[in-house]
């Protein structure tokens, strides 16, 4: 039975705390998160000052059949920028909206490594010979090595104006001539380098001074854990080739699961999404991030297809897109300006590309989408958020009289509350709704001064009873769209009598 307002000792007062822009907390006990993180925040996009429902998807390119899209990437000669797919056997040019046209066919595997390098697009898949594209012509490169199965090249990355190549299964690389397009390949052995085995699962560039140069560190990846860095200009020249050292990590989730952020590497390891900076600097794996409790519950799904890292850098967006025991995609992601991170879901996308910077990805029904627009495909969103449970700083019990969310809207809303106590989230859904009309606003429910008419925020207060000692609010809503939160108030008696 909750106790009325008279068993209070002190009047009611307003606590307010900031919507949850310090992201999806995984890490961390209920009891221990900062107040601006959530337990639960799906389809929100952390920014500063407030939480806003991520962007949805559209149709871009079709007529790729109806199976899996398996490659989104972009092809860039000078001025000259295409996007290109990978399905149903074929490499598409899915540039233009509508149907795509294919510039190859007949390829057993979809799963294309890609690379830009001299005025081309290099692909490798580790099943079928290597092609090279230079907007024009798709060719089978014609590269030789003593040893080498062309075809067996899975990973291709570009190094002090060279190509790098591995083969899947090797604990070894290969490497071509300066700016050398076809040729041959000369062999590299990790095996005798590493002392934990494993085989060479992604290549990247590790920078100390945020551009290309002399202080360009190549980076290894190994399936055990190990990275493996080595700094100079020739593989085939000892003086020119020297390794800087051997470090542990995380084992890693897949060969597109590493990806370059300003100077950095990230890579999406089964313990936690770690930066190699970190570890370059210090020998060691820094703190683990508040999604590390997610990121290993996701891992059971280790060796399915899925797994990937991408930049979006005009949101200063890391996406982590990985497979679901469900055998849907879902997505951790990461604001590079505060660090922030939370879950996307309800997005069929089994790879994604960035394309003239804007983000794109291929689904399971042979369509490219882009990521843009309030709606997914004309369906609603679907937002879910829970905040940290909060104390107000105080220990003492409390009686909730009130409470209200602040959301930046951009018309009529329906959407749900529920509160919890002390841990114990409530689930009686208490529904709400903002209502727009066009006639004059009432500004005792709206604060207008800082808003135009068309984003307005509603600040309505709303009768809610409940007691403890810590809170929580979770919010819903299912619309298309631009939705902000931005706090949330309470009206509390703090200090209840026993």
């Amino acid at each position: 039975m909750y106790r009325t307002p008279a068993m209070a000792r002190n009047r009611a007062i307003k606590q307010s705390v900031p919507a949850p822009v310090g992201g999806w907390n995984t890490r961390d006990a209920l009891d221990a998160m900062p107040s601006t993180d959530a337990v639960i925040l799906d389809n929100w996009w952390p920014t500063t000052g407030k939480v806003t429902v991520r962007k949805g998807y559209a149709s871009h390119a079709t007529g790729m059949g109806s199976g899996n899209v398996d490659t989104v990437t972009e092809f860039r000669a000078g001025s000259v920028h295409k996007l290109i797919a990978c399905a149903n056997g074929n490499i598409y040019d899915a540039t233009s909206a509508g149907a795509a046209s294919s510039i190859g066919s007949g390829f057993t595997v979809n799963n294309w490594q890609t690379v830009n390098f001299n005025a081309r697009i290099f692909f490798v898949n580790g099943t079928d010979a290597p092609q090279d594209w230079d907007g024009t012509t798709l060719t089978a490169t014609a590269w030789s090595g003593t040893g080498l199965t062309i075809a067996n090249l899975i990973g291709v990355n570009v190094f002090k104006s060279r190509l790098f190549f591995w083969e899947d299964g090797s604990q070894d690389f290969w490497y071509a001539g300066v700016n050398a397009v076809t040729g041959t390949l000369t062999k590299f052995p990790l095996s005798r380098v590493g002392s934990f085995g494993g085989n060479l699962v992604a290549m990247g560039t590790w920078t100390l001074d945020g551009g290309d140069g002399v202080d360009d560190y190549a980076v290894f990846l190994m399936s055990s854990g190990e990275v493996i860095v080595y700094q100079g200009d020739d593989p085939g020249v000892a003086a020119d080739w020297a390794l800087v050292g051997v470090y542990r990590i995380g084992v890693p989730l897949d060969i597109r699961g590493l990806v370059k952020v300003g100077r950095d590497l990230i890579v999406m390891t089964k313990d936690d999404y770690v930066s190699l900076s970190d570890v370059l600097s210090t020998s060691q794996v820094g703190e683990p991030s508040k999604l590390s409790g997610a990121i290993r519950d996701a891992s059971d799904q280790i060796g399915t297809f899925g797994w990937q890292a991408v930049l979006h850098r005009s949101e200063n967006m890391i996406l982590f897109n990985y497979p679901t025991s469900a055998g849907a995609y879902e997505q951790h992601v990461v604001n590079t300006a505060t660090g922030a991170a939370s879950r996307f879901k309800d997005i069929p996308s089994r790879s994604w590309g960035v394309y003239d910077g804007e983000l794109y990805f291929g689904s399971t029904n042979g369509v490219v989408y882009k990521y843009t627009g309030n709606a997914d495909n004309g369906s609603d969103i679907a937002v879910d958020g829970a905040t940290a449970w909060t104390d107000f700083d105080s220990p003492e019990r409390k009686l909730l009289n009130a409470m209200r969310p602040s959301l930046e809207v951009q018309g009529s809303l329906e959407y749900e509350i529920r509160l919890g106590f002390d841990f114990n989230q409530s689930t009686v859904p208490n529904a709400a709704t903002i209502e727009v009309d066009t006639s004059e606003w009432d500004t005792s429910y709206w604060d207008l001064d800082l808003w135009s008419d068309e984003v307005l925020v509603n600040n309505e207060w709303r009768s809610s009873y409940g007691e403890g000692v810590t809170m929580s609010v979770r919010l819903k809503a299912s619309s298309q769209q631009a939705i902000s939160w931005i706090r949330t108030d309470y009206l509390v008696q703090m200090g209840l009598l026993l």
